[in-house]
């Protein structure tokens, strides 16, 4: 990795690992609870729809004078009644938004390839690749298998994710102190 990279991971190494074992945590509930997991997940989103309504509506209305008010003021709407329609009918929010995360994770995926390719050849980079390839199938998976399994598929597949995520924010500090402490 470029030098500025290094020191800023191994400044922040704690963090990562933090992050990591966090992430991992996560992870194994999800799995351990995908109903759960898939319900939190869909109210979390459907919350975030509707603060963002709200928050756009209100920035809206204070820049009515400027262009584009209308338009600003039809979107903040528009995701306020899409977070309180989610709300209001978790199943379908459940199946909507797992269409929708499927697609999140597939793209997820293809940046963390991207990305690995970038650090490649440094220590460890092929975590990084794997954690990438791994959120391509699953981004994949949920896209094939929706809606017939959405209510447990979310649930696992976030858990597998960040099972994954939290290996590479593990890993790659830890190859970093490794590689500092050879020199």
């Amino acid at each position: 990795m470029k030098t500025e990279i290094i020191d800023e991971v191994r400044q922040n190494s704690g963090w990562f690992i933090a992050l990591g074992i966090f992430m991992i945590l996560l992870g194994i509930a999800a799995i351990v609870e995908p109903f759960i997991a898939t319900i939190a997940v869909a109210r979390v989103l459907s919350w975030v729809f509707l603060f963002a309504g709200i928050i756009r509506t209100i920035h809206a209305v204070q820049s009515r004078q400027q262009r584009g008010f209308w338009a600003k003021l039809l979107i903040g709407i528009l995701y306020i009644i899409t977070g309180i329609l989610l709300l209001s009918n978790v199943l379908g929010a459940t199946l909507s938004l797992t269409i929708a995360f499927g697609w999140v994770i597939l793209a997820q995926g293809i940046f963390e390839v991207i990305a690995a390719f970038q650090a490649r050849p440094e220590p460890n980079w092929g975590w990084m690749l794997f954690s990438g390839i791994i959120a391509i199938i699953l981004g994949i998976l949920i896209l094939y298998q929706w809606p017939f399994n959405a209510v447990w598929l979310l649930g696992v597949f976030t858990g597998v994710s960040f099972l994954f995520s939290g290996a590479w924010m593990i890993a790659i500090p830890w190859a970093i102190s490794h590689r500092l402490s050879r020199i």
